[in-house]
């Protein structure tokens, strides 16, 4: 169910036309409008929003009577040509997938942009942006007297009378609500715990979601209320309904929503019957302005006091740091990543000084950035993960709004890594033998959960994933070879699978890029038969063979490019669909093998990973388990080979909350093709005899 999804304003305007068939970046001249959804596009899913043909870039935003001031940059402020020239690169694609940049200073309006996906009255999605939302829907509580600030250090069970306290485990009590705000409630549930609860969703009805999780989470200790980016604003949402009158989502939609005129939104509803509070609500950029507006201006909205002062105060500071600095929005000039009540914060740094930001951050790229210092108030939303958008705004944005700054100054990144210099190839690591070892230890594999990475076909780019145990936060990164040595990046964009062996398209789910002259095509589908798939891999080989897995099914499916056509995704048979499931696949650029994992009763213990090798008739072997010196009791995952062909890459699990790459020589892979082999020819003669 979704709450409040009201689209008034949506037959408005159809999509401004233009006489141009690419994305192309304009400044608004006088009888311009920033581009609108229509009724038919408001309808579609957001990946199916067509993409804009002209980039909208405002210096001078409209006046839309919806509670917004306004101004013009450059003359009420602000350096004009500095944020024009990156609004223009942002539109030809060189910051990642942005939809919109607006930039408020000094309580104005001053700059609007659309891009791509981005439309003035469609909402775009917020993922763990809606958590600064439902801490500030507590704050309004607090402002009504439902709530004190003294009571944030009560226990969260304190105010659940629904709850039965017999069977809770022990320490619970110690959850109090400001550690809940802070995500340190101590819960501890296993995802595949969260998932068996909502096989059974009527249990986790009205407060059931909280008993069950207090039910089955280990016990809460001191050790165990750490920081932990999870599920915590459901128990911040759970009091909310407890103690305002009616319903959390009647409080939320009269006491905030109406009064900041926010009414063309999404907001889910979770399966407690609540409003889904770690994420699932969609604001137009604009309402994601406004949000920002009344924190910045310290919970007041048109002279009335919606939020406390002493509580925006303290939930856009830094009570704790998290120790992720690279971690979302991380850079050379980003440091000293903290938390509050589920807003972020860092300093940002210009020339040698430092300025402090609070941000509502979300997965995608939606930000809502906060410098009070210097009175600015800036909104993102992307749609590809960018994890650089906090660097960008101290490199790009923040010196075109300090006073003195020269508006030739050069603005280039001026990196210096702050890794040892690496040279050679496989970013500077002495090549293994025929034991696997860690790859790149400190650089690549580093105390958090990696996913195997992969080359580029000219061996100048390796792409890969990390997830941050301290914060379940992921970053896609890429080490370069530039100038004689390997530089650390943000992945833009990032490999969602794998490029193909001429190096001209890249892989993401159902969809892909084709290389440009500027970089990277907008992701486009691989068409109607996978559009339904749960396709996390997908590899190619030269001959243009497809090979990807589906976590919908638990199978391995190919399809291959016979006389120029592509035939439709079939499954491998039971020789390779064997286990619990496969998934994960490789397929070597001259389909002479494939490599995936597969868990399989007589396997090592988890996860296993198993290669097949294409018989001289076409068809494919049985899977042949690389054996015990790669696969251990652990889940052994991701096997990919590089694209010299010498080595071996795959991931395994090296504690209970860390998993490395590791590296091997690719040699063991000759040695079980001629046993496969010498087992084939073994198999014929015996149907011949």
């Amino acid at each position: 169910m979704t709450f409040n999804l009201n689209f008034k304003s949506l037959l408005a305007v159809a999509l401004l036309s233009s006489l141009s068939s690419f994305t192309m970046a304009h400044t608004k001249e006088s009888n311009d409008r920033a581009p609108m959804a229509t009724a038919a596009e408001a309808t579609l899913s957001f990946r199916e929003i067509p993409e804009l043909k002209k980039t909208f870039i405002d210096t001078t935003p409209a006046d839309l009577k919806d509670g917004i001031s306004v101004g013009q940059l450059g003359t009420d402020s602000g350096n004009k040509a500095m944020i024009v020239k990156l609004a223009k690169e942002i539109a030809n694609k060189k910051h990642g997938s942005y939809d919109s940049l607006l930039i408020a200073h000094k309580g104005k309006l001053l700059f609007e942009s659309y891009y791509s996906r981005g439309r003035v009255n469609l909402p775009h999605f917020q993922a763990s942006a809606t958590k600064v939302y439902t801490s500030m829907a507590l704050g309004r509580a607090i402002q009504m007297g439902y709530l004190t600030m003294a009571d944030l250090d009560k226990p969260v069970i304190s105010f659940l009378k629904d709850l039965d306290p017999s069977k809770l485990v022990e320490g619970v009590e110690k959850i109090t609500l400001h550690q809940a705000m802070t995500m340190r409630s101590g819960i501890r549930l296993s995802r595949e715990q969260r998932e068996e609860f909502e096989k059974n969703p009527s249990q986790l009805k009205g407060q059931g979601q909280v008993q069950v999780y207090l039910e089955h989470s280990a016990p809460i200790t001191k050790d165990s209320q750490s920081f932990k980016y999870q599920f915590d604003p459901i128990l911040v949402m759970q009091v909310l309904d407890a103690v305002v009158p009616g319903s959390a989502e009647d409080f939320i939609k009269k006491e905030l929503l109406d009064k900041l005129g926010i009414t063309n939104y999404r907001w889910r509803t979770d399966v407690s019957g609540l409003p889904t509070a770690p994420h699932s609500s969609s604001m137009t950029s604009r309402d994601m302005l406004k949000w920002g507006t009344l924190s910045i201006n310290k919970g007041k909205w048109n002279g009335e006091q919606l939020v406390p002062k002493a509580f925006i105060a303290k939930a856009t500071s830094r009570i704790l740091t998290t120790g992720d600095d690279d971690v979302y929005g991380g850079g050379k000039d980003v440091s000293k990543q903290g938390y509050g009540y589920y807003w972020w914060s860092s300093d940002l740094r210009v020339d040698n000084k430092s300025y402090f930001n609070s941000s509502a951050q979300g997965g995608g790229g939606q930000y809502i950035i906060l410098i009070e210092a210097l009175d600015l108030l800036i909104v993102f939303t992307d749609h590809d993960n960018d994890n650089t958008t906090l660097q960008l705004t101290a490199e790009r944005i923040l010196p075109a709004f300090i006073e003195n700054t020269i508006a030739t100054k050069s603005v280039k990144n001026t990196n210096q890594d702050r890794l040892p210099i690496l040279e050679g190839p496989y970013i500077g690591q002495k090549p293994p033998g025929l034991t696997p070892e860690v790859f790149a230890p400190g650089i690549v594999s580093k105390g958090d959960r990696d996913w195997t990475g992969r080359f580029t076909p000219d061996m100048k780019e390796y792409h890969f994933g990390r997830n941050y145990k301290a914060t379940g936060k992921t970053s896609r990164l890429v080490f370069k070879f530039e100038n004689n040595r390997w530089h650390e990046s943000q992945a833009k964009p990032h490999m969602g699978g794998a490029i193909s062996p001429d190096g001209k398209t890249m892989y993401s789910g159902n969809q892909y890029r084709e290389r440009t002259d500027n970089g990277w095509s907008e992701l486009k589908s691989l068409g109607a038969d996978y559009e339904d798939m749960g396709i996390m891999v997908i590899t190619a080989s030269s001959q243009g063979t497809y090979v990807f897995d589906d976590y919908k099914s638990d199978k391995l499916r190919y399809s291959r490019l016979i006389n120029g056509k592509r035939e439709a995704p079939r499954e491998f048979g039971k020789g390779i669909n064997t286990g619990k499931w496969t998934a994960h696949p490789f397929i070597a650029p001259d389909e002479s093998y494939m490599i995936w994992d597969s868990e399989h009763e007589s396997g090592y213990g988890g996860s296993d990973l198993y290669i097949s090798f294409k018989n001289r008739d076409g068809s494919w072997g049985d899977a042949v388990n690389l054996g015990n010196t790669i696969n251990t009791e652990g889940p052994d995952t991701g096997g990919v080979v590089s694209p010299d062909g010498k080595y071996f890459f795959f991931n395994k699990k090296v504690s209970e909350e860390d998993s490395d790459t590791f590296w091997v020589d690719a040699q063991f892979i000759e040695t079980l093709r001629l046993k496969s082999q010498s087992n084939y020819k073994t198999s014929i003669a015996s149907i011949k005899d």
